[in-house]
Order: C-alpha cells, then structure tokens, then sequence
C-alpha cells in the first residue's frame, strides 16, 4: 500500500541531485556558467558528430555484419541538432562578448574623461 504524506508529515527530499561542473559558490557566477555550459554542448556536438561519422563510414562500407548505428534520416536529425546547438553557442558567446566589450568601452570611457 502507498503511504501519502499528510499536510502534517514533511515531504521527503529527493533523491537525485541535478549535476553541475561547478563548485557550489560558482553556481552564480555568469562567467563559470557560460563555461559549463560550452563543456555540456560541445561534448553533445562531439557525441553527435562521432555517430554521425560512424554511421556515415558505415554505409560506404556497406557491410551488412555491421550495420550503421543510425539510419539516413536520424543521422540527419543530429546533424540538424549539432548545427543548432553550435549556433545557440556561438550566439551565447557573441552575447558574453558584447556585454564584455560594452563594461570594457563604458571603462575606457571614463578613464578618457578624467
């Protein structure tokens, strides 16, 4: 039988914790942030393109022993998905490097009017 919590009983905590390549106090830090995030998409680009290539090596083998581990349309699809989440970092990275670029000119504009 499933025992349901009474508004009196605390909820238990959950079991899984989400991941995370930061240490605790650079969770908030944007910089570390951007970092991480470059790490889990460019891992995810390398893991796509890897499948890619290995399925596309395969059909110009033409072995039937050892067939591609994706079919045309799913290497396709990842081909799709490795183009966008490189597109989406470069976009991040253009973003972090114009708020870079305005706190550096705002810097040197202030320096230039002492």
């Amino acid at each position: 039988m499933t025992c349901i919590p009474s508004p009196t009983q605390s909820p238990s905590k959950a079991k899984h914790q989400p991941y995370s390549w930061l240490t605790e106090d650079l969770r908030m830090n944007a910089s570390a942030q951007f970092v991480a995030i470059t790490l889990d998409i460019s891992l995810g680009i390398q893991t796509c393109l890897s499948l890619i290539h290995a399925s596309d090596l395969a059909r110009e083998q033409r072995d039937d022993a050892a067939p591609p581990p994706l079919n045309v349309a799913d290497t396709e699809s990842l081909t799709r998905m490795a183009m966008a989440a490189a597109r989406m970092l470069s976009e991040r990275a253009q973003g972090h490097i114009d708020v870079l670029n305005d706190m550096h000119g705002s810097a040197e504009n202030g320096k230039r009017k002492v």
